[in-house]
């Protein structure tokens, strides 16, 4: 009987601190009426030269998904960082550190997903924040029904994407070129 009280209870706080996690995240979207702030997030297009194999990353946490879609999510997100050439390795290993934050809300015509990741140096650094806003196709009152595995996998191909590009514009990735000339 208590546990029948303690979920509703769990489900209640989780969604409230998601609620304040996305009121507080929302200060950071651009409006695109609003001229361009120089403290806005750097946008990064994936560099075809570089050599990722030294921006190594370990992916520490996705939180806010519903936990049956968040271990199905991470699995799709571990396919599309491989496909991506990125790094993925224990956090004992890894040069950056990446937490995600997923949260889905309703809008006409279906869901939106969006994810925050912050990208940490091993030291608990922030180098980074990375967002991005999905919209899924659909219909109903709970916008995590409508994330399908289809939708879950672009949504994880948008999410490697993103690290990619940032990842390809860092130190240690060198261009793929300059690797082979050091090997010479």
């Amino acid at each position: 009987m208590s546990s029948a009280i303690e979920d509703p209870f769990r489900a209640f706080v989780a969604g409230f601190i998601l609620l304040l996690a996305c009121a507080t995240l929302s200060g950071c979207n651009d409006v695109a009426a609003n001229p361009p702030n120089t403290d806005a997030q750097a946008q990064f297009a994936l560099r075809n030269d570089a050599n990722m194999a030294g921006a190594t990353v370990a992916i520490a946490s996705v939180d806010g998904a519903p936990t049956d879609l968040s271990v199905r999510f991470r699995q799709s997100l571990d396919q599309a960082a491989e496909a991506r050439r990125i790094a993925v390795t224990s956090p004992a290993k890894a040069r950056y550190l990446v937490r995600g934050y997923v949260t889905a809300s309703l809008i006409e015509g279906g869901a939106e997903v969006d994810i925050v990741w912050d990208v940490f140096t091993p030291d608990k650094k922030r180098t980074q924040r990375l967002s991005d806003a999905i919209a899924v196709k659909g219909s109903g009152d709970d916008a995590w029904a409508m994330i399908d595995d289809a939708a879950l996998n672009g949504v994880a191909a948008k999410c490697a994407d993103d690290l990619a590009a940032y990842l390809s514009n860092t130190p240690e990735a060198a261009p793929a070129s300059a690797a082979l000339s050091y090997a010479q």
